[in-house]
């Protein structure tokens, strides 16, 4: 029995010369969108690992990440006006 990659390949072989590129596009645009997917997924998985890191920091942390939050909106603000 052939595996769907040979099935997939002997579609291919089947579709006429002029509707080549137009299939490579789909095919290509399809493993683009798959790659990213699975590279959004690992990027998911490292951030969960600091999820709750900033419970229990003390006053002093706590400012400097308030400072840091409130110049990021500020600059934010600037840009879109």
């Amino acid at each position: 029995m052939a595996s769907i990659k040979e099935k997939l390949i002997n579609e291919v072989k089947k579709i006429p010369e002029d509707k080549i590129a137009e299939l490579y596009n789909v095919v290509h645009l399809f493993r683009l969108e798959a790659e990213t997917k699975k590279a959004v997924k690992d990027r998911r998985k490292e951030a969960v690992k600091f999820f709750g890191i900033w419970k229990g920091m003390s006053p002093e942390e706590s400012a400097v990440l308030d400072e840091i939050q409130s110049r990021r909106k500020r600059a934010y603000r600037e840009r879109i006006l």
